[in-house]
Order: C-alpha cells, then sequence, then structure tokens
C-alpha cells in the first residue's frame, strides 16, 4: 500500500472499484440473470486464473432493456478483492457493464475498506463512476474519505487508478488524484515541528494540519505530494499560512514493534518538504513573515523566504527585510542577502533588544542559575516527560506554571532543536518565577519523592506568615529534591565569575 493512500486514503478507497479492472472476460460471468432477479449474488471470475474477482449483491438486479450486457441493481453491494482482502461499496443503485466492467454507484454511496494494518477508510459520496477502459474513476459531486487521524473532502473527483493499453490514454498519470474545488484536508502526520516555531505534542494534544483551498488539489502518489491551488489557508497549531498555491512534500516513518493498538492507528507519514508561492504570509502569533515564495525543510532544519522584498516582523517592533532571508533552526542564526529580482541592501531595524542575562549577582542564593544545571539534555527531558504526562509529578506542576512558549522550548529542545545560551536563560527565567511563588507544593505532585529533612520542617510552617526568601529557599530545595543529581544544591553551582556555560 502507497503512503500516499496512508495520507489522503482515496486511492485505496476507489480500489474497490478498481477491482473490476483487469483483463475483459471472453464471456459472460456465471448465472448473469436473464431478467429481474431478486436478492441475486452475482459473482465475477479472473478468466485467466478462475479466481473471483468480485461479488455483485442486490436486493433487484434487472439486464438494462437497452443492453443486456448492462446490469441494473437495486441495494447494491459490491465486494471486490485486493490480494485476498475484501474490500466493499454500497448504494441505492448501481449499474454495471459486464462487457467493458465499467460500473455507476448512485445515492448515498458509502465504502468500507480495509487496510493491511487493520484500519478502516470510509468514503462517502452521492454518487461514483468507474471507467474501465481509461482507469479512471470520478464523481462531479462532493466526496468524503475518512481515516483514523485523516479526512479529506472536497467537490469534484478524478482518480487514475490502473494502467491501461491505450496509448492515449493518460498513463503517466497513474495513481494521480484531483480534487476540482474547495479542498479540505485534516491531518495528523507525526508533524512534530512547525514552520517557524517548534510544536511537539503527542497523542490527545496531537496538532492537526489543516489545509483549505478555493481551487483544485492535485495529489500524487509516486512523489508522495499534495498540491493545493487559490486562497490556500493552512493552520498547525497556532501558526496560519495563505498563499496562492501550496505543496508539500511527505515521508514515512517507520513504527517500532510492541506499540499500543491506538498508536498502531496513528499516521505514519510527516511533512517532508514544504512550498508556498504568491502572497505568502505565515504568521505563529509572535512573528509575520511575507514573501513571494517560501520553502521550508525538514532534513536542513530551515526555512527560506524569497521575496521583492521578504520582510519578517517581530512582535517586539523589530524588522528584516532582504531579497533573501534563510532561517536556520529556532531562529538563533538567520542569514540574508540579496537576490537579483531584489538587489538592494539587507535592512535590519532592532528597536528592543531581548538580553535575558542572568540573574544580577544581588540576588540570593536560591535564585536558580544556568550553571546550576547539571545536566541540561536529561533535566529538559525529565522535566517535559512529567510535564506531558497524565500522571501527578513534579515536573507536572512546574509545567502547569510554565509559560506557553517555555514549554515550546522545552518540547522542541527534545525533538532536537539546539539548546544554546538564550534558550537555557530563558528556561532558568519561568523556573525562577514559579520559585519565588507560594503554593508551589502539592502533596500528590511529590508523592514517592524523597524530601530533605530541611524542607520537609519548613512545610511545616504557615505558608502565610513565611516571607520571600523562605518560600524560594523551600521552592528550591523541592525542585533539587524532584531532579536529584540535576539540580546543585543552593549556592553550590558554579560561581558567578565562571566562564558563561
Amino acid at each position: 500500500m502507497s503512503n500516499l493512500h496512508r495520507f489522503l486514503a482515496l486511492a485505496l478507497a476507489l480500489e474497490a472499484l478498481a477491482a473490476l479492472g483487469g483483463e475483459t472476460p471472453k464471456g459472460p460471468p456465471k448465472k448473469l440473470p436473464a431478467e429481474e432477479t431478486r436478492f441475486v449474488k452475482v459473482p465475477f471470475y479472473n478468466p485467466a486464473t478462475g479466481e473471483l474477482e468480485w461479488l455483485l449483491l442486490a436486493a433487484k438486479v434487472a439486464p438494462s432493456p437497452e443492453n443486456p450486457r448492462v446490469l441494473v441493481g437495486t441495494t447494491v453491494k459490491i465486494i471486490g478483492y485486493r490480494d485476498g482482502v475484501p474490500q466493499t461499496a454500497t448504494a441505492k443503485k448501481g449499474t454495471v457493464n459486464t462487457d467493458t466492467r465499467s460500473a455507476t454507484l448512485e445515492g448515498d454511496v458509502v465504502m468500507e475498506l480495509q487496510e493491511k494494518k487493520g484500519r478502516t477508510v470510509r468514503v462517502e459520496a452521492d454518487d461514483l463512476f468507474w471507467d474501465n477502459k481509461n482507469g479512471t474513476a470520478w464523481t462531479k459531486g462532493p466526496v468524503r474519505i475518512a481515516r483514523p487521524g485523516e479526512t479529506l473532502t472536497g467537490r469534484g473527483l478524478r482518480l487514475w487508478v490502473t494502467k491501461v493499453a491505450d496509448e492515449k490514454a493518460h498513463e503517466e498519470r497513474t495513481g494521480e488524484m484531483v480534487i476540482e474545488q474547495r479542498a479540505r484536508a485534516e491531518m495528523l502526520t507525526g508533524a512534530d515541528t512547525g514552520l517557524f516555531r517548534d510544536i511537539a505534542r503527542k497523542g490527545e494534544d496531537a496538532q492537526p494540519i489543516i489545509v483549505t483551498c478555493d481551487g483544485s488539489l492535485n495529489a500524487s502518489r509516486s512523489e508522495l505530494s499534495v498540491t493545493f491551488r487559490d486562497n490556500v489557508r493552512a493552520t498547525h497549531g497556532e501558526q496560519t499560512l495563505t498563499c496562492r498555491v501550496l505543496s508539500l512534500w511527505l515521508r514515512p516513518v517507520p513504527k517500532p514493534e510492541g506499540l499500543t493498538e491506538k498508536e498502531k492507528q496513528e499516521s505514519d507519514v510527516e511533512l517532508d518538504r514544504v512550498e508556498a508561492i504568491g502572497d505568502v504570509r505565515l504568521d505563529d502569533g509572535r512573528t509575520v513573515a511575507v514573501c513571494d515564495r517560501l520553502d521550508w525543510s525538514r532534513e536542513e532544519g530551515s526555512t527560506k523566504l524569497v521575496g521583492r522584498p521578504a520582510e519578517i516582523r517581530w512582535d517586539n517592533g523589530n524588522r528584516l527585510v532582504a531579497g533573501l532571508i534563510h532561517r536556520m533552526g529556532d531562529g538563533a542564526e538567520i542569514v540574508c542577502s540579496s537576490t537579483p529580482e531584489q538587489p538592494g541592501d539587507v535592512y535590519l531595524l532592532a528597536q528592543t533588544i531581548d538580553r535575558a542575562a542572568e540573574p544580577p549577582g544581588g540576588r540570593g542564593p536560591h535564585h536558580l542559575r544556568v550553571a546550576d544545571v547539571a545536566d541540561w539534555p536529561a533535566f529538559v527531558a525529565a522535566l517535559a516527560k512529567q510535564g506531558t504526562a497524565s500522571a501527578p509529578s513534579p515536573g507536572k506542576r512546574l509545567w502547569e506554571q510554565l509559560p506557553e512558549e517555555t514549554r515550546t522550548i522545552l518540547l522542541s529542545t527534545v525533538a532536537g532543536s539546539f539548546l544554546g545560551d538564550r534558550r537555557k536563560r530563558a528556561i532558568v527565567g519561568a523556573l525562577n518565577a514559579i520559585l519565588g511563588k507560594p503554593g508551589f507544593y502539592r502533596e500528590a505532585d511529590f508523592t514517592g519523592v524523597a524530601l530533605p529533612l530541611e524542607a520537609a520542617e519548613m512545610l511545616k510552617l504557615d505558608p502565610k506568615a513565611m516571607d520571600e526568601a523562605q518560600v524560594r529557599k523551600l521552592n528550591r530545595l523541592l525542585l533539587e529534591a524532584a531532579f536529584p543529581g540535576q539540580i546543585a544544591k543552593g549556592g553550590e553551582g558554579k560561581p558567578q565569575g565562571a566562564a558563561r556555560p
């Protein structure tokens, strides 16, 4: 099964009708009704192998008055067999030409199809037509395809399913699909990285990619790609991307053994590349980018903006203008240059400077410093794991009070983004804000945590009677106990005069 099937599920759905394809039989199918027959079951066999290819079941079937080789049925059910797996389609009315193997389904068409991994695809349409000669299926009306984690809707469909012998046919389009207008795709693609900010939410909090357009959608099985046209709008978490043409390329993500049934149902593809063209605007709530063309690559971990000119605007008033803006990774590095179309110089307006420096030496010994974290990767991983779990824990308690931007930094770091000095200082600053507030301790969150005697004694005090220094000391002791060996005991980290980490 192709990965594009897993992405949009449409090609897989229409392979039920493709089972009508193959060599045209030289003789009639067995038991072809000569007149109206009720509760009929008509089998069709492969003329070369004699194997059962598909079954036509109906409450009533009769030959067409115009052509006895055309069967017209009501309450129709077609069962096609692919690799031994039955794929079914039902409709209020169905017409099958036993000579050409073409078919028409009309009225509440529903397909329920089984993938090899046990997942079910459901396809709904008002009508569906299969042209066996040209290997295509189509409908002019609305269509909806649903699969765990993925939904596609639109109006007007054509799908090239099988290769055909006719040299004039579109043989090179095998596996291509076109939704003519008003397409909408919703995907949980395992895309844990956004274009401008990291979005690493899994499970119940997973963020779907939703793409809509006024024009057509073209999907290619061979290239694992899909293109949307005209008034395109894509959203992923807090990010919104609008443009005239949007192309997405996917790549498969192998799944390990031993997964739960729910994990097996999740999508096994992820975004690989994104290309947006024409009046591009990318907005993540804090940063706005406008350009003529945007290219995003997962492998390179970068976003390229090209325009006349391209521009990035930050919420602190800063602006960057250039013909080419190449943003690396989490944005810590940005490379700019002119282009033949935009030969002007790079323009940077910096109204504010984010220094996020270490706390001044005048602060007390119980303030957390970057140097107090003995193992940053281990600490970040532990905090993110506890924070995103459902069970109460010290990390969960911290996670609830951390600002969204700090949680984003932690999750993106776990996903592989670079953890530089600026990000470390941002995390420490957010933690210090929590440690300075009373009420951090909750018994359920610290079940199983071995608290030092000093912390246990301080917890017996009246919280309202504790001053700020006592509150911070208690919370620092709790933090050290929650992450043993990862947080240095208060005042025991590297001195402030030491080299920056």
